[in-house]
Order: structure tokens, then C-alpha cells, then sequence
């Protein structure tokens, strides 16, 4: 169960996100650390830090875990593509994991 406060937490860093004030990382951490279900925006915001080189690569190892994300989010939102796009590329990075095999 998400507390008021963490719900509130989450509301405010996505206006801020949408408001062009940044903050999109953070906001999905929050998101996966709470375990919410906000596919449409996890979708909208990873795609946006994915697509960015620069960005991606400001993750470290990170960029996997958020890859993992974004693939569920493009699932939930029938962007089946997107969603094989990214289980390609983890599956690239860890060929023979039993976790990203649960995607197939």
C-alpha cells in the first residue's frame, strides 16, 4: 500500500516532468521502488531517456533496469514492438538469464 505521502510524492514529480521540469528519472524510481502500475507515463519517460544516447549512457548500469521497465510499460500499453525492441537488447546484454527469459 502507497502512503498519502508517497502518493503525493509521485503526483508532483509527474506534473513536474510534465512541465518540462525534469525530474523524469526520478520519478521512475519512485514508480518501480513503490511497485506502481503508471505504464503510460513509465513508457512516455523511459522511451525519452532511452532514445537520448547521452542520457542512457548517464545510467551506468541502471540503463538495464530501466530497459527491464519500459518493456513491461510498452507490454501493459500494446506497444508490442517497443516492448520486443528493448527484451532484444537485454537479452543481448545477458544471453542465458532465466529473468529476462520470462519475457518469452
Amino acid at each position: 500500500m502507497v502512503s498519502k505521502t508517497e502518493e503525493e510524492q509521485v503526483n508532483r514529480l509527474e506534473n513536474q516532468v510534465d512541465n518540462g521540469g525534469g525530474g523524469a528519472w526520478e520519478y521512475l524510481c519512485l514508480v518501480r521502488k513503490l511497485k506502481l502500475r503508471r505504464s503510460d507515463k513509465v513508457l512516455k519517460y523511459g522511451f525519452s531517456i532511452l532514445n537520448d544516447s547521452k542520457k542512457r549512457s548517464a545510467l551506468g548500469p541502471e540503463e538495464w533496469t530501466l530497459y527491464e521497465q519500459v518493456a513491461i510499460a510498452a507490454m501493459d500499453c500494446q506497444r508490442l514492438d517497443l516492448a520486443k525492441e528493448y527484451i532484444k537488447n537485454l537479452q543481448k546484454k545477458f544471453p542465458g538469464s532465466k529473468r529476462v527469459g520470462e519475457f518469452n
